[in-house]
């Protein structure tokens, strides 16, 4: 385990949430396409049409999305392992709140009952120093 792989993994996270987001957005939008052609001075035609773009564009999204939720997966699974294998009750807390839980060091403290959000994180810091 390294600190590297923590970090990637709140990344991973992120990245999902934007991916869900521009799915989304994307299914939101109309499969339909129209276009009006001027034919002669006062003739024209609406022609439609599926936009064949934004139909592979969403699949390729959405393959993408469950590739990454694979990786989110075995990333976590990897996590909760080191997580659960940390002997100090505290630091195994910080660890999952920070990392399985995606909270930020705030919400840590909080929940902790830290009189400052600091006093999470440098436990945190001398950990990875100490351990990794």
């Amino acid at each position: 385990m390294n600190k590297q792989l923590l970090i990637q993994y709140n990344d991973l996270i992120k990245e999902k949430k934007k991916l869900e987001k521009r799915i989304e957005k994307l299914e939101k939008q109309s499969s339909m396409v129209s276009d009006v052609v001027q034919n002669g001075y006062k003739r024209h035609a609406v022609i439609f049409g599926y936009d064949l773009s934004r139909n592979n564009k969403l699949n390729q999204l959405k393959q993408t999305l469950v590739e990454r939720d694979a990786m989110i997966i075995m990333q976590q699974v990897e996590i909760e392992n080191y997580i659960n294998a940390i002997e100090q009750s505290d630091i195994r807390q910080i660890f999952g709140h920070r990392y399985i839980d995606n909270m930020n060091w705030y919400q840590i403290q909080t929940i902790m009952g830290y009189n400052h959000e600091d006093t999470a994180r440098k436990k945190h810091d001398k950990f990875i120093e100490k351990n990794l």
